[in-house]
């Protein structure tokens, strides 16, 4: 082609694809809308702020080196990084079809010419070698978005892997600080199981020497011994839940079985205060499971964008310079240089339905997307509610228990007073003192109570983490 033609044949191509057509969308449906912070009512107001390693106020070394451990060791933290890098890789491999491709060839081959070819004899029905060296170059012309959406459907689906990481970071910190906190309730239940048996050892002996004086019958002696083996039984399932806890631990830790064996928690004590504040709307954005499907949302948009573009023309440069030659004393001449340049255009006008069914396949995806992202904001609304609910409750049920153990303490001095002036006996203290250890157990388990809201509130409001993006794009 002469070269003062090739520009005006080239513009003739473009214009051909550009005016040329495209196949048919075929018949559009409205797409689903994501739902926003005016149709959930809720305020706009913004939520107490909640920093990074939210866990640190409880001041316990050995519950931030475990939270520590897990995040650095578990598998589940890998995994979420393998996927991370992974989204990263697809990303790189989508934004390189956006700039041309270039590849260097080197060839040598071996061939045998027609006698009845373009070439004359003596190179006619004879064997020569034919050696190349050449630079290769193709680039898609990206006119309708097809590549650049591609790409950014691919940034949308890193986003959400990263966010699901953080998904996961947040449900592995709340597992941590729950199995810790079991093991410190289990603990400081079995330090009081074990004065409440002294007690009831002291009153057992108490009620024989009173038998066996004849001033009480035999059958008094048999609820305390129900009442001893009872609490044996408490004991033994006291142990369990510890042995079970260190066993969580580990597993949580990514460590043998009986690595935390000797495990000892620091005693429980309730959680630090929370602001009471209802739910607001910076919590769509507070909240890595939500950023993940929001993500989702935008990556699917765009995937939808790049099943359109596919409808339109292709537009692609490709060329090539190097040498050629028969001899390879003559490949680096000046007369071996090779040149070509191919503009091509490609229309999609029939294909059996391929490109509609593969539109509706996106579209459809973005619906699920979407509808996967309105469930789980309704679904977090529902938890977050809950969770404060939770913990507003466990501050009354606290302040409740309190109130009946500095009770049982006053009659456990009343009781004590008593009994040095001669007015009751010994019987009638063990049994003040026995209500007094139960109001502790009801107060530790009102602790472990608050501790676990105040954790289930902290993973509800999204544990530190703060999104980019306050809500998905409608497509």
């Amino acid at each position: 082609m002469n070269k003062s033609h090739w520009p005006r044949s080239t513009s003739v191509l473009v214009l051909t694809a550009m005016l040329g057509g495209c196949a048919s969308f075929g018949q559009d449906t409205p797409p689903a809308k994501p739902l926003d912070a005016k149709q959930l009512q809720l305020s706009q107001a913004n939520m107490p702020a909640i920093q990074d390693n939210w866990w640190q106020p409880l001041q316990d070394p050995t519950l931030n080196q475990l939270v520590e451990q897990a995040l650095a060791n578990s598998p589940s933290m890998k995994m979420a990084d393998s996927r991370l890098r992974q989204a990263r890789s697809i990303v790189g491999l989508n934004e390189s079809t956006l700039g041309p491709q270039v590849d260097a060839n080197a060839s040598r081959s071996r061939e045998r010419y027609s006698l009845y070819g373009i070439l004359p004899p003596p190179l006619a029905g004879s064997y020569q070698n034919l050696y190349t060296l050449s630079l290769n170059a193709n680039w898609e012309i990206d006119f309708w978005g097809k590549n650049r959406a591609e790409v950014a459907a691919a940034l949308g689906n890193q986003r959400a892997v990263a966010y699901e990481g953080e998904q996961t970071r947040l449900v592995l910190t709340q597992a941590v600080i729950a199995q810790y906190t079991g093991l410190q309730h289990s603990q400081a239940q079995a330090r009081l199981l074990n004065q409440r048996l002294r007690l009831a050892e002291t009153r057992q002996a108490l009620l024989k020497a009173r038998v066996n004086a004849g001033l009480l019958s035999g059958d008094t002696l048999r609820q305390n011994e129900i009442l001893i083996n009872r609490l044996q039984q408490q004991a033994s399932l006291l142990h369990d839940d510890s042995e079970n806890a260190r066993h969580a631990l580990a597993a949580l830790t990514a460590q043998a079985p009986d690595a935390l064996k000797q495990l000892n928690a620091a005693p429980l004590t309730p959680a630090p205060a929370l602001p009471q504040n209802e739910l607001t709307a910076d919590l769509l954005g507070r909240r890595p499971d939500i950023a993940a499907q929001r993500a989702r949302v935008e990556s699917l948009s765009e995937s939808v964008k790049a099943a359109k573009a596919a409808f339109y023309p292709n537009v692609s440069l490709s060329s090539f310079i190097g040498l050629s030659a028969l001899e390879t004393s003559n490949l680096f001449d000046r007369g071996a240089k090779i040149v070509g340049v191919t503009p091509a255009v490609s229309l999609p006008i029939f294909h059996s339905g391929a490109l509609r069914a593969n539109l509706a396949r996106e579209k459809a995806g973005y619906d699920e997307a979407v509808a996967g992202y309105n469930q789980t904001v309704l679904e977090a609304l529902r938890s977050a509610a809950d969770a404060l609910s939770n913990w507003q409750g466990s501050q009354q049920q606290l302040t409740s228990v309190r109130q009946a153990e500095h009770s049982a303490s006053k009659a456990t001095e009343a009781a004590m007073a008593r009994l040095r002036a001669g007015l009751v006996n010994k019987l009638s203290l063990l049994d003040a003192q026995e209500t007094q250890l139960m109001q502790q157990s009801a107060r530790l388990d009102a602790e472990a109570a608050q501790r676990l809201s105040w954790v289930a509130l902290h993973t509800a409001l999204g544990g530190g983490f703060a999104a980019r993006h306050p809500a998905p794009p409608a497509r």
